[in-house]
């Protein structure tokens, strides 16, 4: 069954520290991490938090035209993909999809509707939302684990 919260983020400071938090929490996790929500929701900003949080101490970059970034830090790695240039999930099995999703670490994946008839089951699924309020994102977060997001809301400041 899954579990869900939501919370309200007041800047990308406070969703790149919500991402920070799920990032720990990760940590020895492997699976799949969807990130939803309208271009500038803030997808980039919690998964800088969540690869700066699973211990990657470089500089983040979004992925949108390489499909796929690897961050690894000692024996620590995780994957950052956007889809959403592709058409089709077969593209994605092209670039080795199925291997990543297999590895023995997260893999975050922005734009993951193409993977909906697929088969595939996220561990938890974060989706970031435009508020009335242009400085507010409304973040909801859903996973069967309800260990990855109890009590995140007291990281937002």
């Amino acid at each position: 069954m899954m579990v869900s919260m939501s919370i309200l983020s007041s800047s990308p400071e406070a969703t790149f520290a919500v991402g920070q938090e799920i990032g720990r929490r990760l940590l020895g996790q492997r699976g799949l991490v969807y990130l939803t929500g309208d271009i500038g929701a803030g997808k980039t900003a919690i998964s800088k938090g969540i690869v700066s949080g699973y211990g990657y101490p470089g500089r983040v970059t979004s992925p949108t035209f390489s499909l796929v970034n690897r961050y690894v830090h000692g024996d620590k790695c995780i994957f950052h993909m956007d889809l959403y240039r592709l058409s089709d999930a077969d593209e994605l099995f092209e670039i080795g999809f199925e291997e990543m999703a297999a590895a023995p670490h997260p893999v975050l994946i922005e734009w993951p509707e193409i993977l909906n008839d697929e088969g595939f089951e996220p561990i938890l699924v974060i989706d970031l939302a435009r508020t009335e309020d242009e400085s507010l994102r409304k973040i909801t977060l859903s996973s069967k684990d309800e260990r990855l997001i109890a009590g995140l809301d007291a990281f937002v400041t």
